[in-house]
């Protein structure tokens, strides 16, 4: 739901190239997937600005933006947490509260807490980054929309539906206006809002939500790419709901070939495609088709041992 903020890069000063390198560094093996490496690298940044820099001062909080970002994508949530505190305390003391750097963190933070199931704790700091944002930045901009959306997912999750339904549709609204109605962002919502309306069971109403969501998903990726698979998934289970079992079969059917043929018949994503076959023929009473769907999926197993 939640994707990762932005990575700051420190100043550019001649007398901080040292960390400017450090930090510059350690983004390339985020992105690169290197996260131990990169993790030694943030902490060297961090280690030699504790020790030269004062205790309030930007290039810190960017760089302790960084290391956290390195623990939240090794689900070291908890070590996470207490960088992010930290980078938003410094923000808000140089930067002032309402300032758009403090949002992003404020973002994250929420992020983190989201993940770990923790909604309550989710739900204010997003709330807080959502008006910031719109003070900040306007209503018309994604990064407010990408903040109403995040709070929408918070309260969905928390099962307050009414409260969830504007706030996506106006998330949606926003980045449509800003982004067009065929960018990926886009197609996200639609996700999110049609997930929100299946698990109302208003499949009808989620239906052309989902299928916006496949054309979008295709047009980006093109037709055999694993976010089409996922895309058909959705817009499958939500015809199940509607008892159009002839068109969910064959788009479950195609998602499940797009995964074998992105990761190969055993690989665990493939075979979470074989296992949505599976539950779909036995919820339509197709015993013969479950079974030998199940044999393959043993089969599969096997070949992994």
């Amino acid at each position: 739901m939640i994707a990762l903020s932005d990575i700051f890069l420190i100043g550019t000063e001649a007398t901080t190239i040292m960390w400017e390198d450090l930090n510059t560094k350690t983004v390339e093996l985020m992105r690169g997937g290197k996260l131990s490496e990169a993790e030694q690298s943030a902490t060297e940044a961090i280690a030699s600005m504790r020790d030269a820099l004062p205790a309030e001062d930007l290039r810190l909080a960017r760089a302790l933006q960084n290391l956290a970002e390195i623990y939240r994508a090794q689900s070291r949530l908890t070590e996470s947490e207490a960088f992010l505190k930290e980078s938003i305390d410094i923000r808000e003391k140089v930067l002032g509260r309402d300032h758009p750097e403090v949002g992003l963190v404020l973002n994250n933070l929420g992020g983190v807490y989201f993940e770990q199931g923790m909604y309550r704790a989710a739900e204010p700091l997003f709330r807080r980054a959502m008006k910031l944002f719109e003070r900040a930045l306007g209503q018309n901009n994604v990064q407010t929309a990408n903040s109403i959306a995040n709070l929408a997912a918070t309260l969905r999750a928390m099962e307050k539906y009414p409260a969830a339904k504007p706030l996506y549709e106006t998330a949606l609204a926003i980045k449509e206006g800003v982004l067009g109605k065929e960018h990926l962002e886009v197609g996200a919502c639609l996700n999110e809002l049609a997930g929100l309306y299946d698990g109302l069971g208003r499949h009808a109403e989620a239906e052309p939500l989902y299928r916006r969501a496949l054309e979008v998903a295709e047009r980006n990726f093109g037709p055999m790419h694993p976010h089409v698979a996922s895309s058909l998934n959705n817009l499958a289970f939500c015809l199940v709901g509607l008892g159009e079992y002839e068109d969910a079969e064959a788009l479950l059917l195609r998602a499940h070939k797009i995964l074998e043929m992105n990761f190969g018949e055993s690989h665990p994503i493939a075979l979470e495609g074989l296992n949505n076959l599976i539950e779909f023929f036995d919820g339509a009473g197709k015993p013969e088709a479950a079974q030998a769907a199940r044999e393959k999926a043993r089969a599969a197993c096997s070949c992994r041992t």
